[in-house]
């Protein structure tokens, strides 16, 4: 069963999915605002707080842009050719939460072993980049990442009403 079909199994018997958007778009930067404002969006229908949906807008978009920098090794110059999958997402709105799972094929990692900065010692270092995984891992509710499934890799990110 494809994952189109499993999504609409899932929704079909689990009656705490109020609606789901599916996302597939090339691995470049200039698509993460079709990817924030989708995110908006979602957490508007399920009656988020702008403060709430701002923060989960934020972690996506940071796993995005990690997943098109560090996974696929940034955006290809060349004929316009996309050199990699590009990056699927669902958006799946909870009566309590929102879920989002990203899935791409590039170059996994170990989620686990990296932690979050400490934004102190970031500023204090005056470093310019490095606080990505502190806005993913503080701003949602729950962070899981599943390397090299049959659909890729998976960075689930749940944020709660």
């Amino acid at each position: 069963m494809g994952k189109a079909k499993d999504m609409e199994f899932v929704a079909g018997k689990d009656k705490s999915i109020a609606g789901f958007v599916t996302l597939h778009v090339p691995c470049r930067y200039s698509y993460l605002r079709i990817i924030r404002q989708s995110v908006l969006d979602v957490c508007a229908m399920a009656g988020f707080s702008e403060f709430k949906a701002a923060q989960l807008e934020m972690a996506v978009d940071e796993a995005c842009a990690n997943i098109i920098e560090h996974s696929y090794g940034g955006e290809k110059e060349g004929d316009g050719k996309e050199q990699h999958p590009g990056l699927r997402l669902n958006l799946i709105q909870h009566d309590n939460r929102v879920v989002v799972e990203i899935f791409d094929f590039g170059a996994g990692f170990d989620f686990e072993r990296h932690d979050a900065a400490d934004p102190e010692t970031f500023v204090e270092r005056q470093q310019e980049r490095g606080l990505g995984m502190y806005i993913i891992k503080r701003f949602v509710d729950d962070v899981s990442y599943d390397h090299a499934s049959a659909h890729g890799n998976c960075l689930r990110l749940t944020k709660k009403l």
